[in-house]
């Protein structure tokens, strides 16, 4: 992705040319799939260890993670230094007319992507809001974002605004059934670089569970509507945007993910909590194999189960104790007091 960033690292890269879209025919070769990771936990650090592993993009989501305007143009900006232009971030703003999209832009992300685009009239309205009026748009200039001679760079017969309409990819999110319905109309939207697929919410609008059970396949008809997206993908030449969190060597895993140009392949939050999880398991497997094994060996002596709810009991009975006195409440006659005997 190095070679798509642009002159100065407080500017967007140019991730429309590497989706193949929106090129002005000075790159030839194109990358592969894109591979990224999504940044829930609106926090630098975040931002900062993730940039440095080596995915194509972040996907920076403000729709569904409590993010300020300062933590988001400090992620923005973290993702590109940290990782020398490296990696670009792709942020999920609310809706075109969020608060948050001017210092989205302003910040320097190399794409925005609009959930819940059902019409060809909202991709229209979200491609308007991102491109400057040179490109037929209504974005404000900022007289801040970049300083003239420092950090507005830009080749011989370009500006930096002019950078940004060819750099900055719209992608919008297609995650219900009228979407799919206006599919290949939304796909046909002059400058449009890419579509998501909203998997969660089309199988919620379908009527099916956001989430398949374990082992189970999808349904049909979610099957179905992604066929239409693909379709509408491939004849207006959109690349497409996808979640794929549960890859595995089966050959069904990405059947259906080779139509897509951009994957995220990985939650932070999410990553978290599997980690813990092994951890937590892995810890208690092995303290409870080390228990056996003192045991078998005579090193261990075990109480009887009756000893251990004794002892667990008082241990609680004392705590309750200690947590009233903390709290400055004294103990009831009658109340709580003593050790259990049997």
């Amino acid at each position: 992705m190095q070679r798509y960033r642009a002159s100065s690292l407080f500017q967007p890269s140019d991730f429309a040319a590497a989706l193949g879209s929106g090129n002005d025919g000075s790159k030839e070769e194109f990358p592969g799939t894109l591979i990224g990771v999504a940044l829930l936990i609106p926090h630098t650090q975040i931002a900062r260890n993730l940039a440095i592993l080596g995915f194509d993009f972040i996907f920076v989501d403000t729709l569904h993670a409590p993010i300020t305007t300062a933590q988001l143009v400090d992620i923005i900006h973290f993702i590109s230094f940290a990782s020398d232009g490296k990696t670009c971030a792709v942020v999920r703003i609310q809706s075109p007319e969020s608060d948050l999209l001017a210092p989205t832009l302003d910040a320097g992300a190399a794409a925005i992507v609009f959930p819940q685009i059902d019409t060809p009239a909202q991709a229209a309205a979200a491609v308007k809001k991102v491109r400057y009026a040179y490109a037929g748009g209504e974005r404000s200039v900022s007289p801040i974002a970049l300083i003239n001679g420092f950090s507005n760079m830009a080749p011989p017969g370009w500006t930096s605004e002019t950078i940004a309409d060819r750099n900055i990819a719209v992608i919008c999110q297609i995650e219900s059934t009228l979407a799919c319905e206006n599919v290949d109309a939304i796909a046909a939207t002059p400058g449009l670089d890419g579509l998501m697929l909203g998997a969660a919410d089309l199988r919620a609008s379908l009527g099916l569970p956001c989430r398949n059970p374990p082992g189970q396949g999808d349904d049909v008809k979610f099957i179905y509507e992604v066929k239409k997206l693909i379709a509408a993908s491939k004849k207006h030449k959109v690349p497409l945007l996808g979640p794929a969190f549960s890859l595995s060597n089966e050959p069904g895993s990405i059947e259906y993910l080779r139509h897509f140009k951009m994957i995220v392949v990985s939650v932070d939050m999410l990553n978290i909590v599997k980690a813990a999880l092994h951890d937590l398991a892995f810890a208690k497997d092995l303290l409870a194999k080390d228990q056996a094994q003192r045991e078998s060996n005579g090193d261990v002596v075990k109480p009887p189960d009756s000893e251990i709810r004794k002892d667990v009991a008082n241990d609680l009975l004392a705590k309750a104790e200690v947590d009233k006195d903390q709290c400055g409440m004294a103990t009831r006659p009658g109340g709580v007091t003593g050790e259990v005997n049997e």
